[in-house]
C-alpha cells in the first residue's frame, strides 16, 4: 500500500501567494504614507514662516512710482537711484 501520496506544490504556492500579500499591503502603505506626507508639505509650504516679514514693495519700485506721479523730477530720481546702488 502506497498510502496518500503528497505534494508540495499547494504549500510552495500558498507561501508565494503570502509573500506577494505582504509585499503588495507594504507597498500601499508606503503610498498612503507618501501621499499623505506630500499634503502636509504642500500646506506647510504654503503658509510663511514663523516671524518672516511680509515683503513690500521695493525701494526702487518705490522711486519709480513717484517719478511716473510726478513727485520728483528725473534728476533727482537718478541721484536716488545712484544712492540705493551703493
Amino acid at each position: 500500500m502506497r498510502g496518500i501520496e503528497y505534494s508540495v506544490a499547494p504549500a510552495i504556492w500558498a507561501g508565494v501567494f503570502w509573500v506577494l500579500a505582504a509585499l503588495a499591503l507594504g507597498a500601499a502603505a508606503y503610498l498612503i504614507a507618501r501621499l499623505v506626507m506630500d499634503g502636509r508639505r504642500s500646506e506647510l509650504e504654503q503658509q510663511a514662516p514663523v516671524g518672516a516679514a511680509v515683503a513690500g514693495p521695493t525701494a526702487k519700485t518705490i522711486l519709480d512710482e513717484r517719478l511716473a506721479k510726478g513727485e520728483i523730477d528725473v534728476d533727482e530720481y537718478r541721484e536716488r537711484l545712484e544712492a540705493l546702488a551703493t
